[in-house]
């Protein structure tokens, strides 16, 4: 089973796509995640997409423009603790 422990952007990416399939009923395109996360370039949204998916949470359609889909919740949204400790001593956490 693939570890479901996400980093901090992780997490907010996951939450923004289960806050944008339910308030519009379809997945959000990868540049709506950029936008909506506020992430510096397509590339680190599709690196956190692409990680999140490893991770089992969600499932990509191939050639899909609004291919993403949940598969399951995490038991509780994990956050590595080196990135905790990171953010509390005030520098960056990288995806």
């Amino acid at each position: 089973m693939a570890k479901t422990s996400l980093t901090l952007k992780q997490a907010a990416v996951f939450e923004f796509i289960q806050r944008y399939v339910t308030e519009h009923r379809r997945s959000p395109l990868i540049r709506e995640i950029q936008a909506g996360c506020q992430i510096a370039s397509y590339k680190s949204a599709l690196d956190r997409l692409n990680a999140i998916e490893r991770k089992g949470l969600i499932r990509r359609a191939p050639n899909k423009h609004r291919g993403i889909k949940i598969i399951r919740q995490p038991a509780s949204l994990q956050v590595k603790s080196s990135e905790l400790s990171l953010e509390a001593a005030g520098g960056a956490a990288f995806a």
